[in-house]
């Protein structure tokens, strides 16, 4: 359902039309992201590629930022990278992961979700997951000394930290846009049942 905010970009509302009226208007999707934080709007409009780099590198600061502040908290300081440089590429090397999919998790199938739980392999993503290595090698491109077990062992917290942060601004998303679905086909069926009862007079 959150695809329906790429009626949001004008290059792909005609990719998302439909021959019927839609019960979500344009007007709903901007009043779910003018409700959310700030941070859901750029997630929005880096997914459906509107100002996508402008929008991608607000996201990626407020996200650097959040793995700081949960560095400080847990007073960690990696011996081999520096604070900002260390939050920074995992900061890039998820959000690169996250917009850019490998194909569905071959444990869900795509679903994030196993049953009622969690799905373990993803972490609720429902994509198939970059390897370690592939993340040093996005995110710390410049560093041929780090490897894929000091990211696993230094940086698997933070980058998960960041991982789970992206699911929750999708997660809230999609709960605003299930409301007003709700609240849409709740008119509709009053409005059907206001013509059954008309007497026409």
């Amino acid at each position: 359902m959150i695809e329906l905010f790429a009626r949001l970009n004008p290059k792909s509302i005609n990719q998302v039309g439909s021959t019927s009226t839609p019960l979500i208007e344009i007007t709903d999707l901007c009043g779910v992201l003018a409700k959310l934080g700030e941070q859901h709007s750029w997630y929005i409009y880096a997914m459906i590629e509107q100002r996508r780099s402008y929008n991608m590198d607000l996201l990626h600061k407020y996200c650097q930022q959040v793995i700081l502040q949960e560095m400080l908290l847990r007073k960690f300081k990696s011996k081999l990278v520096k604070p900002s440089e260390f939050a920074y590429g995992i900061t890039k090397a998820v959000i690169y992961s996250h917009f850019h999919s490998k194909g569905k998790c071959p444990k869900c199938n795509g679903l994030g979700r196993i049953g009622t739980k969690k799905c373990e392999k993803c972490e609720g993503s429902g994509n198939k997951e970059y390897s370690h290595e592939e993340k040093v090698s996005y995110g710390f491109p410049m560093r041929k000394d780090l490897s894929r077990q000091w990211y696993r062992q230094s940086c698997n917290h933070y980058d998960q930290f960041v991982e789970c942060l992206l699911i929750e601004l999708r997660n809230d998303l999609f709960f605003e846009l299930d409301i007003i679905k709700k609240q849409a086909l709740q008119y509709k069926r009053d409005e059907e049942n206001a013509d059954l009862f008309d007497d026409g007079d």
